[in-house]
């Protein structure tokens, strides 16, 4: 069931009267003299962001695995056999059947591995075992950070939160047009799409790497309350989108 707000703008409007700010019907965003978060990185190529990332993937424990469009699948399928088969749980994403991953999928089933996707119509329960029993869970992400090594991934009916931290392998196919310098980049995207019409999202995961923590003691442990092994798999589509 949807819930509605009342009396919002009364309650506001008090508020500001508490603090003696004048009430004004709109919020105009500041504009700030230095924006050091634009600048950072602004002018790197494409290819010398590819390279921090990479850089950045050695420090935070993360396989990258560079491929084409073309040979995604089975750089994806020689990954899975070098970490050793086991179930998979996938989202529900349109990118999976652009890349030519369903046939590779399919034949993994019928060797016996099993393939689930996240179904928005199962049980919400269903979804989650699935995700408990996968050891790898394979996703897309929709932004993905040099700086940081960070991909950034929304929730949505084919992807749920579960997909992300039950299975024991966590796969993420980068496609090379989705890196940005930093977070401010996708931060903004993603809030122009909401200006201009798009649902919010219930979740947006940033996500660097396989789980880790040093609070005992300040050795780091990884995979302590996720994944135990983070790989992506980096796909070289703007080569693909400049034909």
């Amino acid at each position: 069931m949807k819930g509605s707000i009342t009396h919002r703008d009364d309650f506001l409007a008090q508020i500001q009267h508490q603090l003696g700010k004048v009430h004004s019907q709109s919020i105009q965003r500041p504009k700030w003299k230095h924006q050091v978060q634009w600048e950072t990185n602004t002018f790197s190529t494409k290819e010398e962001l590819v390279d921090q990332f990479k850089k950045q993937c050695q420090q935070i424990h993360t396989k990258v695995t560079e491929t084409t469009p073309k040979e995604a699948p089975y750089a994806l399928r020689s990954m899975m056999a070098e970490s050793g088969e086991g179930p998979v749980i996938t989202s529900q994403d349109s990118r999976f059947e652009q890349y030519g991953f369903h046939p590779m999928f399919e034949r993994m089933q019928t060797d016996g591995i099993s393939i689930t996707s996240w179904d928005a119509r199962a049980p919400r329960n269903e979804n989650i075992l699935q995700a408990e029993k996968a050891k790898y869970g394979i996703v897309f992400s929709d932004y993905t950070l040099a700086e940081s090594g960070t991909v950034v991934l929304q929730s949505h009916q084919g992807q749920g939160r579960s997909l992300h931290f039950l299975p024991m392998m966590y796969v993420v196919c980068i496609e090379k047009s989705t890196i940005v310098p930093r977070m401010i980049q996708a931060a903004s995207a993603l809030n122009r799409a909401v200006e201009q019409g798009d649902q919010a999202k219930g979740a947006i995961h940033f996500i660097s790497g396989p789980s880790n923590s040093a609070d005992i003691e300040m050795n780091l442990v990884v995979g302590v309350h996720g994944p135990v092994r983070a790989n992506y798999l980096l796909i070289d589509d703007e080569k693909e989108l400049s034909r």
